[in-house]
């Protein structure tokens, strides 16, 4: 009985530190078609459609390293599977995220410069 309560304490802890993992939520992905835009405009669209890729590419690994980490909390026993990263692994793709957001961040203000100068 006593093993049942950790058990559930073990996994209440889990379903809590789930709970606060933050989602966003994104409209599908839409290409900006640049044909018919004036030389300025298909620059600025080429722009756009660059960071919604870099977006959802952040999207979607943000996903896997906490589906990894989920695999990984849960992989106390020989029958649970062994997560994809290990920590130095996690903490590269981490810093690779941060570099990426960083350097769109940079253009986005570039482009935000070039609208209001």
């Amino acid at each position: 009985m006593a093993n049942a309560s950790s058990n559930d304490a073990s996994t209440n802890a889990r379903c809590a530190c789930a709970l606060y993992r933050p989602t966003a939520q994104f409209k599908p992905f839409e290409w900006v078609q640049g044909d018919r835009l004036n030389p300025s405009q298909q620059s600025q669209a080429a722009f756009l459609n660059d960071a919604r890729d870099v977006v959802q590419g952040a999207q979607t690994l943000i996903q896997l390293l906490g589906w990894d980490e989920d695999r990984r909390d849960a992989a106390s026993s020989d029958a649970d599977p062994a997560p994809l990263f290990d920590a130095c692994q996690r903490a590269s793709l981490q810093r690779l995220l941060s570099a990426t957001l960083g350097l769109l961040h940079a253009r986005i203000e570039v482009q935000c410069e070039a609208l209001t100068g």
